[in-house]
């Protein structure tokens, strides 16, 4: 599943890449702040440290910009919150799936499935719940994509959604957003809990950021 999963991503690369070098018009590049100026303060979350990606990773992800960040709630958990951004996808850059790269630095998958994460205004947005395992440690994941306007928790559907983002728009810009937060034994429940209201804090912030 994962393998034609990785397939049909490397179609829509090559289609996307002879589509966007035959459209006229110039791509819109949107201006944005450095995300190193991101909110330190997210409710009642405080930001505690920045810490560069190695030099290997940012070769192999190679984004334009990124933040890579710990927070503390006023309770004392933690939480790590990574933010990888890039502002065209005519060169061929794309955010990887933490589905692709946490198997190869040592995680085994222990579960994964879509949820729906509830703003508390009426409105949700959809997310992918990614628990992982390494020896005692375990992991919750939530990531989802910021595609133009819309919010996806599917690569595939990223990918498709760029190309008529560039045609209608003219920008092709997009962010990988991920929340990882440890679990403590078998509180899966509550690391869960952890990082939802944490995305439900930080989510209209990085909408602000990218607009």
């Amino acid at each position: 599943m994962k393998n034609s999963r990785v397939i049909l991503v490397i179609i829509l690369l090559m289609a996307q890449a002879g589509i966007y070098y035959t459209i006229s018009g110039k791509e819109f590049i949107p201006d944005i702040g450095p995300w190193s100026r991101f909110p330190s303060v997210v409710n009642d979350w405080n930001a505690v440290g920045d810490a560069p990606l190695e030099q290997n990773v940012l070769a192999e992800l190679k984004p334009d910009d990124y933040l890579n960040r710990d927070y503390v709630s006023g309770k004392g958990r933690a939480l790590n919150f990574f933010v990888g951004y890039f502002n065209s996808r005519r060169n061929g850059r794309a955010p990887h799936s933490p589905e692709w790269c946490l198997p190869g630095a040592g995680w085994n998958t222990v579960s994964t499935r879509v949820v729906s994460i509830d703003r508390g205004t009426g409105t949700s947005f959809p997310a992918n719940e990614y628990i992982v395992e390494k020896g005692d440690e375990r992991q919750l994941v939530v990531y989802w994509y910021h595609q133009g306007e819309r919010v996806l928790s599917s690569e595939v559907k990223a990918q498709f959604y760029a190309m008529p983002d560039m045609i209608l728009h003219g920008r092709t810009d997009t962010s990988l957003v991920r929340i990882i937060a440890p679990v403590a034994g078998n509180q899966i429940e509550g690391a869960r809990g952890l990082a939802f209201d944490f995305a439900r804090g930080v989510f209209p912030l990085i909408q602000k950021q990218i607009k």
